[in-house]
């Protein structure tokens, strides 16, 4: 079979026909011809034999722009090229650089093979999720997919997920993220004179702050000639509304945090008789650990109740 047609017949007729020509050569087997040639008459090869991928280079090829073209020659082909890609799209053929193939890979069910394919290459770590960044500039919602691990594990105690395993392990061993040593920062002790009078050292954060009551920090003045760390157990004080970095976003990006302490607690940390004229403002520079909420650190650590 022949078609052929002229130089002003439409993209859309093109498309049409290459449609068509596909699913017939395919069925059959037999020979096809339909062409795009440079004169503007459509014809296109389909051999027996020939791969739906050979045909299509073919009729890309055909529209492919060239330096020769004059520019309406030009406008013609991008036309075409549109076309042929809107009738690809039609029936479900997205090249790889084309953004709506994204767009459609999100209505896929979890359940089709190709999600499930898709999912692999995440666990491998391969393709588009590759390192280093894989999770850089992830946020909040990475963590619903945790916690529904967590909600399967405990659905099905047996299930084996070498994921929790490892995240399990690495918090019992205190290690990568949930290591407190690598979560060192700098805060600012703040004197807090409106707190009840009190002989035990305390130490107070904003009522809004990710810092809940009950959580454990170590503590030292930066710049001291001892480097033991105190133990506070943290309290949240309503009338400290000076924290500055409140939630675990600021705090890591390197926001000024800060803690409230009453009179105790900050001659601990700042003896007067080494006070500078910082101190005697009532305000010096701490190192500050962090541990999960109703831990006991380290040994080396000195109590500072």
């Amino acid at each position: 079979m022949k078609v052929e047609g002229l130089k002003s017949l439409t993209i859309i007729i093109l498309s049409g026909v290459l449609a068509y020509v596909t699913v017939f050569a395919l069925k059959t087997g037999k020979d096809v011809t339909v062409k795009v040639s440079k004169n503007g008459t459509i014809e296109l090869d389909a051999r027996d034999g020939q791969s739906l991928t050979q045909l299509l280079d073919n009729g890309f090829e055909a529209v492919k722009t060239t330096p020769e073209d004059d520019e309406e020659t030009t406008a013609r082909k991008l036309s075409e090229m549109r076309a042929l890609r809107r009738t690809l799209k039609s029936h479900g053929y997205y090249a790889l650089n084309d953004s709506e193939l994204v767009h459609k890979i999100r209505g896929l069910e979890k359940d089709d093979s190709l999600s499930v394919e898709l999912r692999e290459v995440l666990y491998d770590l391969e393709g588009p999720f590759s390192l280093p960044g894989t999770l850089r500039g992830a946020d909040s919602r990475m963590w619903q997919a945790i916690a529904d691990l967590y909600e399967g594990i405990k659905a099905e105690p047996r299930d084996d997920s070498q994921l929790f395993a490892t995240l399990y392990t690495k918090f019992i061993q205190q290690e990568t993220v949930f290591s407190p040593f690598k979560h060192e920062v700098t805060a600012e002790g703040v004197l807090l004179h409106d707190t009840n009078a009190d002989d035990k050292p305390m130490m107070f954060t904003c009522p809004d702050s990710f810092l809940k009551q009950g959580i454990t920090v170590l503590v030292k003045p930066v710049g001291g000639s001892s480097n033991i760390m105190r133990q506070f157990t943290v309290q949240q004080n309503a009338m400290f509304h000076a924290c500055a970095a409140r939630t675990p976003f600021e705090f890591l990006s390197g926001s000024e945090m800060k803690l409230g302490l009453n009179r105790v607690a900050f001659d601990q940390l700042f003896p007067p008789r080494l006070a500078d004229a910082e101190r005697f403002q009532g305000r010096g520079t701490l190192s500050v650990i962090i541990y999960p909420r109703n831990t006991q650190p380290a040994l080396f650590a000195s109590s500072a109740e």
